[in-house]
């Protein structure tokens, strides 16, 4: 499973079929590229309330699943070198009411649910009252989610001065709300051009989706 220092395998750019695209997005135009839509949460929501789940760690681990189907959501460049990590770990914001300031936290990623949560569980025990903005040292093959459940956002963009060579993609997710028989959320991902592309975009969210319709028997499955 996911670990902190974990192993990669190494593009071989010669060969790769994204080569004058990777080029192009890190070295002459350099972009990323944001998508905010939202994703239908109805099966969710019961299975949480009825096992005493808490919603965003569940959600964590769900969009880390899906993260972990696609390496597309899983490159570095690792010394000089463009590399796909064999598994990411989530650096996740916790809020600090009392200071309305927040800690980037790391789950040590599991693809078993309960193993996770358990992983979960401890570092929230263990961190839960440090209002430094890395407690620890976040890992290096990570990707980021945050949440601001206060707003139901149609849009959300983050503004990074300078993401040279920095590949990891971000997930905001916010306020979920019903409209008509369907639950929504939205969600917002960025992600740097040079290693991902809107097709990619679009794979991922609908990984995320299957996960979230079909809960019960995925977890169900695991056990």
């Amino acid at each position: 499973m996911g670990k902190i220092g974990s192993d990669y395998k190494t593009i071989n750019l010669a060969d790769w079929k994204r080569k004058e695209h990777f080029s192009i997005y890190r070295s002459q135009m350099k972009c990323g590229f944001s998508l905010t839509t939202k994703i239908n949460i109805t099966n969710l929501l019961p299975f949480i309330k009825e096992n005493g789940y808490k919603f965003y760690p569940v959600m964590i681990y769900l969009i880390t699943k899906a993260v972990n189907n696609h390496d597309a959501f899983k490159m570095a460049m690792k010394e000089g070198r463009l590399i796909v990590w064999d598994y990411v770990n989530p650096i996740y914001t916790v809020l600090h009411p009392e200071t309305e300031t927040f800690s980037a936290l790391s789950t040590v990623y599991d693809e078993d649910f309960a193993a996770f949560m358990a992983n979960y569980n401890r570092v929230a025990e263990r961190h839960g009252d440090d209002l430094r903005f890395f407690p620890e040292t976040p890992p290096e093959n990570h990707f980021n989610i945050s949440a601001i459940p206060w707003i139901n956002f149609d849009s959300f963009n983050l503004h990074i001065a300078d993401f040279t060579d920095y590949f990891a993609p971000s997930f905001t997710i916010g306020k979920y709300q019903q409209q008509a028989d369907e639950i929504l959320m939205p969600i917002a991902i960025q992600v740097h051009h040079a290693v991902c592309d809107g097709i990619h975009v679009a794979k991922l969210i609908a990984t995320l989706e299957a996960y979230c319709k079909e809960i019960g028997t995925l977890i169900k499955f695991q056990g």
